[in-house]
């Protein structure tokens, strides 16, 4: 029996393929599987695509905060973003090697695009975000909220 693959493919070869969906997912699924894993256990994925600056996470007594480190960035390449649940931070770190012939010794500077999805655990005012970026340090300020909205004690009669 003699099997010919048809000559036009089912889907389109030149499609670029958008990695940021892929790590999006990847992200939420981290996100979800470490909600149900003791904290020493978190479940952490490996993207094959862009880089992952360190940050620091934690809460004050007011405030959800996140500092990130992301050095050598022009603030105008950075995104923050959040619907009060998520937070997400995303941008390119440009190449600043100059052009030409050169031989490296050390090559450890991550260059590109990058995202990074945080849950955030309180409840907190989306509009009271505020950002500052200074000595390379991305920080990130959300209000907590005393209320939590969408849920209620009900008194048992």
């Amino acid at each position: 029996m003699n099997t010919r693959l048809p000559d036009t493919p089912a889907w389109p070869l030149s499609r670029e393929l958008d990695m940021s969906e892929f790590d999006n997912i990847r992200e939420l699924l981290e996100m979800l599987m470490s909600e149900h894993t003791p904290a020493k256990h978190k479940i952490k994925m490996k993207t094959s695509f862009g880089w992952e600056p360190a940050m620091n996470v934690f809460e004050t007594d007011g405030e959800f905060v996140v500092i990130m480190d992301i050095a050598g960035m022009d603030p105008k390449e950075i995104a923050v973003f959040t619907d009060g649940n998520i937070l997400r931070i995303s941008g390119v770190r440009k190449d600043l090697i100059p052009p030409g012939k050169k031989q490296f010794h050390a090559l450890e500077i991550q260059v590109g695009p990058f995202q990074r999805l945080i849950g955030i655990p309180v409840p907190v005012d989306r509009e009271s975000v505020t950002t500052h970026y200074a000595n390379g340090l991305l920080e990130i300020r959300l209000k907590k909220r005393g209320d939590h909205p969408g849920k209620r004690r009900v008194e048992i009669e």
